[in-house]
Parts: C-alpha cells; structure tokens; sequence
C-alpha cells in the first residue's frame, strides 16, 4: 500500500487536460483527496498501485503533495493561495469519509511542513501570489488610480484582482465592449481555451492587459496590437522569482524540510 497521484499538470498538458482529465474515477479503496487548482487537478490517493495508469512512487508522490503544500511546486515560491487550497480539499474529503488514518495523517503532515517553509524561509518577503504579482507589474507600469479597471474571471484569482483593482462586475458576453472602454484588463478565468480574441479585439485607447491565467484567457498575438500591452503569466512568473540565485537557495533550503518531514511521516506509516 502506499500513497498514488492519478492526473497530470495543467501546466504541463495544457487544455488537453482540462478536457480529458478533469473526471477522476475513485479508487477502490475509498480513499482520496481530489487538488484541484489554477493549473492542476491531481487525486492524492492511498492504495496498491498495481493496475493504476498513471502513478508515482509512495515517497516521491508524498514528497509532490508536501512540495505543492509549500508553494515549491508553484510558478511564484511560496504561493500562498496553494495551501489554502491543500487545505480545503482535505476538508471536503474528510467530510465526505473519503480520508482514512494514512491519508489523514499525510496531509495533515503536509500542511505542517508548509507552515514550517513558509516560517522558516521567510517567503512572506516573496510575492504572495500570482496576483499580486501581476498587480504590483500593473502598479509599476501605470498604476490604478484614475484608471478604468475590467476584470473577467468570478473565481478566487478574479475576486481578489477585482478587490485590489476596485474593479467592476459586468456580464460576460459584454467583455469586448468593456475592454474597448478600459485602460485596465485583467483577466483571470479557469476556461480551457482563450476569453480574449486578437480578431474581436477593438481597442480605443492604450490598454494593458494582464492575464493571470493557465492556459492563457488572452491570445498572444493580441500583444501585436498597437494600442494593446500583454502581461503574460510567464512573465510574471520571472518577475516574481526575483534574483534566480536567491530562489534556488531558497527552494534548497525548503527542499530539505520537506525531505525532513517525508522521513518522519514514513517512519509512522511504516510503524502501523
């Protein structure tokens, strides 16, 4: 018996994924914890891994949860949104009695360890998140105030872009008028294909657009556009690494912890 990952990376298969793998069959056993967030959606599960299409082995899939837990896994260190989500998905499974005692006691050593990297490592100093990443980018460039602010996207990243942005709320289908009408476009939807069409796109004043999502609300090629300034996710992602040095220090240094904390959760498994 041992710890088994069914699902893949969005970030790695792209909208493939959003379409092929977003149902995740339960396995036998009953226990699982299904993660899903901007660019994933794994089944954490504890079984025999015999027969299972895609699988890693116990240690290393435990070592993948507790990395994800502490933002290791994630395009900006220490993302802070992760573990709330670890959080969350371990709660709905337990209230749904899919969590036995050796699920139970991973995750809960999971969030342990985060809370430990992100103490240690001091990652408070890092940018919290993508979003607020990409919207300290925004500040830097042009700045909010004064602006007209239009956010697409109704999901955690999009609230909280609408609450620093002090954005609008306006349906959907109206999104290419209120882009023509904004200096601000912030875009940040789990759709698994383009929000926004370089060919629809018509701009009536200098607009920067800053695309929180993966895959990508915004199609690139919008960035040809004379009037138009696209910040990417992968964009932000490099600003929010800051010094390349430091982060590799820094996800060494977490490394270890986590390695640490795997040691002491499989010496408990291995004592049941």
């Amino acid at each position: 018996m041992g710890l088994v990952v069914r699902g893949e990376s969005w970030k790695t298969l792209g909208a493939a994924f959003h379409t092929a793998e977003v149902v995740l069959a339960p396995p036998p056993s009953g226990q699982y914890v299904v993660l899903s967030t901007c660019n994933r959606k794994e089944m954490f599960c504890w079984e025999s891994p015999q027969g299972v299409r895609q699988t890693r082995d116990s240690v290393a899939a435990i070592a993948y949860l507790y990395r994800i837990a502490a933002g290791l896994e994630s395009m900006v260190l220490g993302e802070y949104q992760i573990l709330g989500q670890v959080r969350e998905a371990f709660a709905a499974a337990r209230a749904e009695g899919h969590v036995g005692k050796e699920l139970d006691r991973i995750f809960r050593d999971a969030i342990s360890c985060a809370k430990r990297v992100k103490t240690e490592l001091d990652l408070g100093a890092v940018p919290p998140s993508v979003c607020r990443a990409g919207m300290d980018e925004v500040e830097r460039r042009t700045g909010c105030r004064g602006k007209r602010v239009f956010v697409i996207g109704s999901g955690r990243t999009g609230t909280l872009a609408a609450e620093l942005a002090a954005a609008r709320v306006v349906p959907y289908e109206s999104r290419y008028q209120e882009i023509a009408a904004s200096d601000i476009v912030i875009s940040a939807t789990a759709s698994p294909h383009t929000v926004v069409a370089a060919d629809r796109l018509v701009l009536t004043r200098p607009t920067l657009l800053l695309d929180l999502a993966s895959p990508c609300d915004v199609e690139p090629a919008v960035a040809r556009h004379p009037l138009a300034e696209l910040i990417g996710i992968g964009t932000i992602g490099e600003l929010a690494a800051g010094d390349r040095a430091e982060r590799e220090a820094l996800t060494a240094k977490g490394m270890r912890i986590v390695d640490e904390a795997v040691d002491r959760t499989e010496a408990w498994l291995d004592a049941l």
